[in-house]
């Protein structure tokens, strides 16, 4: 029964903060992987005595396999998680078995009685942990999201492996001594003072990453306003020039008029039409851009219509609402885009015409990415490839890169390729 109670806890709170891993129904999953660690230990203890570590291992073992591939890069905050969790989940246990043993006796808390009531505690205190941590379950996943492949991740993997072993010392070293009620509540507050400090520890980490995204936010917003004020320099030198330039015309053209030399003013206006050439200034404003809220995918969609533009490609931009969503899908957004229209512009600078759709479309249930831009006829779909004579284009580690679900639809509309990306909001 304690193994039953204590793994249900153990698994619930290792996915608390990974909701892209949770299964579809967590509480039976929780209850399948207790029952199944509670037959694997009771078989252990049976047969092999000394193999007591061999069922939470075989259950790590089994929760690391069901992890998908493209998120494998959560695996050592997962693990972290999973040692925070076991850690909190044996303070609650010990605190619990203390509380009984100081409420009633000794001898009271080794009944089945006893045990049971420990359980209710332990039940209890989970669940109002589970309630009080709501609210850190937004700023955890970004923290856990935006530390990905990052040197601290693997330092607060190490820290918590140091603790675990240190709490798994101590309580080893104290069941060497005879049983008694100062046994279970001295190990009950060096649990929480390991707690404590794993907490403070996490919090300081969250500062230090609140910092750091703060500090890249505003970089991006630098160089999306360098950017913008480069392009907005270069569109107000065409307009000096052309207004340097018009004024010449209409002084060329009214001075022809003015003597009635009426083939002159012909030919001026002849060479006048032969030499115009339409302005290449960007269509695309700051303004048409205010309902992206990540300052850094701003800044990506800006760039790249730039250097759409000077390929000769035209990239309308289409983004109708505002796109509101977590910090972690904004963020393979600008991936995604970071990606795709470096690799289609090549090809769509070799057909007429030249041109590129970029959607992105936010609605109650997904944020929908779509790219549209011009193929030969007999271009084929392969799986995530686009496969013609001249070239092949390839989206299959774009797709395998990412590191939240995503439903992908690549397909051919007569002479138009539509990459469609949809991330589901739950």
């Amino acid at each position: 029964m304690v193994n039953l109670v204590m793994t249900y806890w153990f698994v619930y709170f290792q996915y608390y903060w990974f909701p892209q891993l949770q299964p579809k129904h967590m509480a039976a999953y929780a209850i399948v992987m207790a029952g199944a660690y509670t037959v694997g230990d009771g078989l252990v203890l049976a047969y092999l005595p000394r193999g007591i570590m061999l069922p939470i291992i075989g259950l790590l073992v089994v929760e690391v396999i069901r992890i998908p591939r493209r998120h494998r890069a959560s695996l050592p905050s997962f693990l972290s998680v999973s040692i925070l969790a076991y850690l909190a989940v044996e303070v609650t246990y010990t605190a619990s078995v203390a509380v009984t043993m100081l409420s009633t006796s000794y001898a009271f808390t080794r009944s089945l009685r006893g045990m049971v009531t420990a359980m209710v505690f332990v039940s209890v205190l989970c669940t109002a942990l589970a309630v009080g941590l709501w609210q850190t379950r937004a700023p955890m996943e970004n923290l856990i999201q935006g530390t990905l492949r990052q040197r601290s991740t693997y330092l607060l993997l190490a820290l918590m492996v140091t603790l675990l072993l240190v709490f798994c010392g101590l309580e080893m070293s104290l069941q060497l001594l005879p049983g008694s009620r100062d046994y279970v509540i001295f190990l009950a507050l060096m649990g929480a003072v390991l707690i404590i400090g794993i907490a403070l520890g996490t919090y300081i980490l969250m500062l230090t990453h609140l910092q750091r995204e703060r500090a890249r936010a505003q970089r991006s917003q630098q160089q999306f306003q360098e950017l913008y004020s480069t392009e907005l320099e270069n569109q107000m030198a065409q307009v000096r020039r052309f207004h340097h330039d018009y004024q010449n015309m209409l002084l060329g053209l009214g001075g022809y008029l003015a003597d009635q030399d009426y083939a002159s003013f012909r030919q001026l206006y002849v060479d006048i039409r032969s030499k115009w050439v339409t302005s290449n200034a960007a269509d695309l404003t700051i303004e048409d851009l205010n309902n992206v809220s990540r300052e850094s995918l701003r800044y990506q969609i800006y760039h790249h219509y730039l250097l759409a533009r000077q390929r000769g490609v035209q990239v309308f931009v289409v983004i109708p609402r505002p796109i509101t969503t977590t910090v972690a899908l904004l963020r393979q957004l600008d991936d995604v885009v970071g990606q795709t229209i470096p690799l289609a512009l090549p090809v769509v600078a070799l057909h007429r015409p030249a041109t590129m759709t970029l959607e992105l479309q936010s609605t109650s249930k997904a944020i929908v990415y779509r790219l549209i831009f011009p193929v030969p006829e007999d271009t084929q779909v392969t799986s995530y490839r686009l496969v013609n004579q001249q070239w092949t284009l390839d989206f299959k580690n774009i797709v395998h890169s990412l590191r939240v679900p995503v439903v992908v639809r690549l397909q051919l509309k007569r002479h138009w390729a539509e990459l469609v990306l949809s991330f589901p909001r739950n």
